[in-house]
């Protein structure tokens, strides 16, 4: 071979050469991003791995606790065999977070939780015992509040004519069938003392209506709703303890007092959080459902409030607090994590072959570059023994 041709030859070696070696460098920065890749997929499946969903206990009926996925649909909504009653709040505006009836209820009776409980298991203003004055109104979600003048409201009570007593016709009714016991005494004295005080203010004397109320409700809360069972349309009889009394029933016989206090505790809920919002419907239950509470509590987007009925307040829980008394957990989910194992290993097992098939191309440029190496050097050689000989020739 001569040297021009010589020359040719180790320039398109070379070319090949730095080719294969382009391919090569190439191949290799796809399998380091393939191992970023790997080390990626293996984080977001210990993740999946680690991931747990909140469950909330329910009665089995003989005490015993079953644990369902929590949603705002299990966990806020009465439901006799739940433990506990739950509320959630928003993080950001403070307020309780609420299905849609709920918010519209909480419109029409927010100065009233008594009145809020009732509309709430179906009863607003168009029922209840007939209104014994000459209005002839039907009353169930009349305001409650304590005036400073003696105006005859007709619907109220009067006491010194010094605070009027808003009470609904119903619980005016109840009270007069009570009003000489000692429980309810005691409250209403303590209210009228209230009341007449010129040194109390209008916390005190809203306060003190309160705690009357409570007593009326904690006591005789049966009693008014036998009363609110009335046929309104029925003005001739007001007795409900008659033989000839008529009921609507479209309503149970029996007091619903759980579900009646659950919305009264909600009620109160509600006003120390200075309101409620709205939960987007396709949020309420179901897998999304569980899925939107767990993201929201674990980013602290939301709080779970919980009712003590012991000390009968509302304070903040969770899964990891002790208030929770195993109530709330966190578990796995069974079906996520096999869904979690099975992604993982399709996953790795494309990665895995794309690998292979770069470290076999890998191997085969390797080859190439072996036998582009040594047709170079031998090219090499001949070409500096021929121009050796040639100045041995000349010398």
């Amino acid at each position: 071979m001569g040297m021009a041709a010589s020359q040719a030859r180790l320039l398109t070696l070379t070319s090949r050469l730095h080719d294969v070696e382009y391919k090569a460098q190439n191949i290799e920065s796809q399998k380091i991003a393939l191992a970023t890749q790997k080390d990626e997929l293996y984080q977001n499946y210990c993740d999946a791995l680690d991931a747990k969903k909140i469950q909330v206990a329910f009665n089995n009926g003989d005490g015993s606790r079953n644990f369902v996925d929590a949603t705002f649909a299990t966990m806020c909504t009465y439901n006799e065999d739940r433990f506990k009653q739950y509320s959630l709040k928003d993080a950001n505006t403070g307020k309780v977070i609420v299905d849609s009836n709920t918010f519209e209820m909480y419109k029409d009776f927010n100065t009233d939780k008594y009145a809020f409980a009732y509309a709430m298991i179906g009863m607003d203003a168009d029922f209840g015992w007939p209104v014994d004055n000459d209005d002839g109104r039907y009353t169930m979600g009349m305001e409650i509040g304590i005036g400073v003048s003696g105006e005859d409201y007709g619907d109220g009570q009067s006491a010194n004519g010094l605070f009027n007593l808003f009470m609904t016709d119903v619980e005016r009714k109840v009270f007069d069938n009570h009003s000489t016991e000692d429980k309810l005494k005691k409250a209403y004295d303590n209210l009228t003392e209230t009341c007449n005080s010129e040194s109390a203010n209008d916390v005190e004397k809203r306060e003190a209506l309160e705690n009357f109320r409570d007593v009326l409700y904690d006591n005789y809360g049966s009693e008014i709703y036998k009363y609110m069972r009335l046929n309104k349309n029925e003005v001739t009889n007001t007795d409900p303890e008659s033989a000839n009394a008529e009921f609507n029933d479209e309503y149970p016989e029996e007091f619903p007092k759980g579900e009646f206090n659950y919305y009264v505790h909600l009620f109160e809920e509600i006003q120390a959080a200075g309101g409620c919002q709205e939960i987007d419907p396709q949020y309420e239950a179901g897998s999304e459902g569980n899925e939107w509470l767990n993201n929201m509590v674990n980013s602290g987007r939301v709080i779970i409030d919980v009712y003590n009925e012991d000390k009968k307040e509302w304070s903040e829980t969770s899964v990891a607090t002790s208030t929770n008394a195993n109530y709330l957990q966190e578990v796995q989910d069974e079906a996520d994590m096999k869904k979690a194992e099975a992604e993982y290993e399709h996953e790795l097992d494309i990665i895995n072959r794309k690998d292979t098939k770069f470290d076999q191309d890998l191997s085969k440029l390797e080859t190439e570059r072996t036998s582009i190496t040594t047709e170079v050097d031998s090219i090499k050689k001949v070409r500096d023994d021929n121009i050796e000989r040639t100045f041995g020739i000349f010398s």
